[in-house]
């Protein structure tokens, strides 16, 4: 029952952040308007905290370079201790983002550890770089299937930057992820728009309720996509001026799902738009 809980934790943790992923290069130099996403988010299950992940993005001109770290904490090191790094980077503009390079590197109990690389070039196929190797046989994904896909992470930058979405809601987005294994899609359906105030202190003001759904693709064992049965996930996202003219933030505040075993959450801890806490704005 542990690693069920365990499991949809990190399932929801993957709607807001890199899945298990790992350290890169920095993004070109460049010039242009800039613009900074700090944000540091804890995992709970059924109240307890289970892990912690922190992600800092930057973009300059068309450019985005993102980090992320995540690691496991409190009773689930007994049976589940990871560490995961990851970096992602690649072009941003008004209505476009295209990945570059993706890095990952993931450290495991007993020091198991897989690192992962994609990298994109140019509408090539999807470059996919693993050590140690893992097989897909049986279970892969197709060529067709990983066209127009994200990395892990560049699909937090695409839900969060607010290009995928129409300009009054942010929660009108659809990411097509591949990870260098499995292949899924994040989807966001506005509910409604409501005034929220966090537990926490971080933030209390408008934000828009919305629906997540998480549907798996490909690249699943086949046991794997017939068991799979995730609960209503729910998701409270704020959004905040950027300092690059005409760009907002769609933050997510807090992703939740109740489940058989207790209510799963991601929290957000910390936030920093362009260096200073955001005030609250109008919805």
């Amino acid at each position: 029952m542990k690693l069920r809980l365990l499991a949809l934790g990190l399932s929801l943790y993957a709607l807001t952040a890199p899945s298990f992923a790992a350290g890169g290069a920095g993004a070109e130099a460049t010039s242009g308007p800039t613009s900074a996403l700090q944000m540091a988010m804890t995992i709970y299950a059924g109240g307890i905290t289970i892990g912690k992940v922190d992600m800092d993005a930057k973009f300059i001109g068309d450019r985005y370079h993102v980090v992320s770290n995540l690691e496991t904490s409190g009773v689930v090191n007994a049976f589940w201790q990871s560490q995961i790094q990851a970096t992602s980077n690649g072009t941003l503009t008004d209505h476009l983002l295209q990945p570059s390079l993706y890095d990952s590197f993931y450290t495991g109990h007993s020091a198991n550890h897989q690192e992962v690389s994609l990298t994109y070039e140019d509408g090539n196929p999807i470059r996919l770089y693993a050590n140690p190797p893992y097989s897909t046989t049986g279970y892969e994904v197709k060529p067709d299937e990983k066209k127009g896909t994200f990395d892990p992470l560049s699909a937090v930058i695409y839900i969060s930057s607010g290009v995928g979405a129409d300009a009054n809601n942010p929660c009108s987005v659809k990411a097509p992820v591949f990870d260098g294994r499995r292949r899924y899609n994040i989807t966001l359906t506005k509910v409604k728009v409501d005034n929220v105030n966090m537990d926490n202190g971080l933030y209390k003001g408008p934000a828009f309720v919305c629906s997540v759904e998480y549907k798996q693709v490909a690249g699943y064992k086949p046991r794997v996509l017939k068991d799979a049965n995730f609960p209503s996930i729910t998701a409270w996202v704020a959004t905040f001026p950027s300092a690059i003219p005409g760009r907002r933030f769609a933050v997510p505040l807090k992703v939740w799902a109740d489940s058989q075993y207790g209510r799963i959450a991601v929290v957000a801890t910390q936030l920093k738009v362009d260096g200073t806490k955001p005030k609250v704005v109008g919805g």
